[in-house]
């Protein structure tokens, strides 16, 4: 009974003691501050160390004696807070990607996880490339086919010249059509890049200045324009006409 009741308290312990890792991405080259749960009697705080990996030691401070000595490996490259035990990365590299911990050893309770980061240094993503494919236009329509490219992905998609459709790619590539511009546009968790290509001098059948709504085509919008257009012709002579006849009435 007593060593079931042993394991169930250490069991508990560790439990407790367990804290989720947060997922936090940076880009590399710029300061990212890790902070730590605040232990509400710091007085009990003998000692306490920051990990890289659990295995490699950032930082060990002993609050009493006021005493932080860094490890090797960051050395240089982070800053620690001796009032809220913090840990500041001033210049992450991609190398340093990994997990941060850091561990509290309190008078009476033993050890205790006060911040766990699952760090993610990412570097700028590069401006992406879009290039024609194909172009095929007639006097009333008009396709391209253009390929946008990022790093280790690229997308095909296809232009009528008013709507572009998309194939391939994935969340951080992909393609919008802005009226007459087309974008293609790359990302990460931490950047974004854009390049863009105008559309209406690969359609020359394309107005810019009437763009047809989805579902007509530019016949259909050409005649309607044109039917429109005689009425309003029609209309106005026979509106002089009736003017004309009124005033050699009277």
């Amino acid at each position: 009974m007593r060593v079931q009741l042993s394991a169930t308290l250490t069991i508990l312990s560790l439990t407790l003691n367990t804290v989720s890792s947060v997922g936090l991405s940076v880009l590399e080259g710029s300061p990212v501050t890790l902070t730590t749960t605040q232990h509400e009697d710091k007085e009990a705080i003998r000692d306490i160390k920051w990990y890289f990996n659990k295995i490699r030691t950032i930082v060990s401070y002993l609050p009493k004696h006021q005493d932080v000595e860094m490890g090797d490996l960051f050395k240089g490259r982070v800053e620690f807070n001796e009032t809220d035990f913090s840990l500041m990365l001033k210049n992450p590299q991609r190398s340093d990607s990994g997990l941060y911990t850091a561990v509290l050893d309190i008078r009476g309770k033993g050890t205790e996880t006060a911040a766990s980061y699952e760090l993610s240094v990412l570097a700028p993503v590069v401006a992406p490339t879009l290039t024609v494919v194909s172009n095929w236009s007639s006097s009333d329509s008009c396709n391209v086919t253009l390929k946008c490219t990022g790093l280790n992905v690229s997308l095909i998609s296809s232009c009528n010249g008013t709507f572009c459709s998309q194939e391939g790619g994935d969340r951080f590539l992909s393609i919008a059509f802005n009226h007459t511009i087309v974008s293609c546009n790359h990302s990460n968790p931490v950047s974004w890049r854009q390049t863009t290509m105008e559309l209406e001098p690969l359609c020359p059948s394309y107005e810019a200045d009437v763009a047809p709504p989805a579902g007509i085509s530019p016949c259909l919008l050409k005649a309607l324009l044109l039917s429109v257009g005689l009425i309003v012709m029609v209309t106005a002579v026979i509106t002089v006409h009736i003017s004309y006849k009124l005033q050699k009435t009277k």
